[in-house]
């Protein structure tokens, strides 16, 4: 039997998983490895973390192979907070057992307690395909996951079949209004909204409408309820970010670059504001600390093309070019679209001697600006 361990935030999912993970995929241990097993076992129910660690490792010296005694280990050392020993650990054990959904959820919350959620999205996504009875377990931090990858259609379609039963509730709310912004669905979006209010002066729903009303250009309203959503609650994930983009549209990059620094502190992996400030570093010439910044924001958001443009920018800013236009091809040939990456591959084409081809970079770029130009006001190109 694998050890229980007490619950702990922001639930207790990797303890019962860790439960489940020997009878999913877990090898018995040889019999005069037993006591060995039992006495780390006896100190990770006990609480006694340092000393449950060692012993698991003890352990699995001798039986390398055991997927329990792996799993327990990475729980831990979740548990302990060391959550990059548990991902190795983990990662370990489903080498052994590849399609175990009780590792893959652990791992996958192992991810999302480190901010990865693109890694945390996959291995939920993984362990209920293999295991659906798991999925109760994991649809908010999914839907969690998708929202923070701006993934907003998905997060939808995951929300809103339980509309009906948890409408009311303020963190179902505040995700499923997220997801629904987001995807552009005002309407749904504000009622979600007027369901939160209904309950009272909220940081969330301010929050909310104040995207919303960003996102309409209304810049007034916009700034009066983001601060408002701050004014009650400074730490919600989210605000200052927004409240920066407002800034930075009215042209006060000074202090919406103190307000995404704020956000950062909050959390140093949010997307919005590490993009912002890679920006803003860009554009002072600090290209080593827009790359940091610009490489925290791909960490959240794998293969983001406005980031890898970016990153782009820093290359051919800083006389790499032939990065520059590797990463420029092939951010083209994946987002055809993108006209302001054509232009920048003209650039790079026009420096490396390549007249011709930065021609038709720049023909390219200014049909596609053109066209966007001519769509009506407030429409989004495809």
């Amino acid at each position: 039997m694998t050890a229980r361990t007490p619950k702990s935030k922001p639930a207790p999912l990797c303890f019962i998983i860790s439960l489940l993970a020997s009878t999913l995929g877990g090898q018995q241990p040889a019999a005069s490895s037993d006591a060995l097993l039992q006495h780390a076992i006896t100190l990770h129910q006990a609480g006694e973390l340092d000393d449950a660690i060692r012993a698991y490792r003890e352990y699995l010296a001798v039986e390398p192979d055991s997927v329990q005694a792996r799993s327990n280990l990475g729980t831990v050392l979740a548990r302990a907070g060391r959550y990059d020993e548990a991902i190795a650990e983990y990662a370990l054990g489903l080498r052994k057992s590849p399609d175990n959904p009780a590792l893959l959820l652990n791992l996958g919350l192992a991810y999302y307690k480190t901010g990865r959620h693109a890694e945390a999205a996959a291995r939920f996504e993984r362990a209920v395909s293999l295991s659906p009875q798991f999925k109760e377990q994991v649809t908010l931090l999914l839907a969690v996951c998708y929202n923070n990858l701006g993934r907003y259609k998905d997060a939808v379609a995951l929300l809103a079949p339980l509309e009906k039963d948890k409408a009311g509730d303020a963190g179902f709310d505040y995700l499923f209004g997220t997801a629904l912004i987001g995807d552009g669905q005002e309407a749904a979006g504000t009622a979600v909204i007027s369901r939160i209010l209904s309950r009272g002066d909220s940081a969330e729903a301010y929050l909310l409408r104040g995207t919303l009303e960003l996102s309409a250009h209304d810049r007034d309203s916009a700034r009066a309820d983001l601060e408002k959503a701050i004014a009650l609650n400074p730490r919600l994930a989210g605000a200052h970010a927004r409240l920066g983009e407002l800034l930075l549209s009215q042209g006060d990059s000074e202090r919406a670059r103190a307000v995404f620094a704020h956000e950062l502190a909050l959390d140093p992996d949010e997307f919005t504001s590490n993009l912002n400030m890679g920006v803003l570093a860009k554009q002072d010439q600090g290209y080593a600390e827009a790359r940091r910044y610009f490489e925290r924001a791909l960490r959240t958001r794998p293969n983001d093309p406005g980031v890898r443009y970016q990153l782009a920018n820093v290359d051919l800013s800083t006389g790499n070019l032939e990065l520059a236009r590797r990463a420029l091809e092939v951010l083209i040939a994946e987002s055809p679209d993108f006209a302001e990456a054509h232009a920048t591959l003209a650039t790079v084409y026009y420096r490396l001697n390549r007249s011709a081809d930065g021609d038709r970079e720049r023909a390219v770029s200014q049909k596609l600006m053109d066209r966007r130009d001519a769509l009506p006001a407030g429409t989004k190109p495809r």
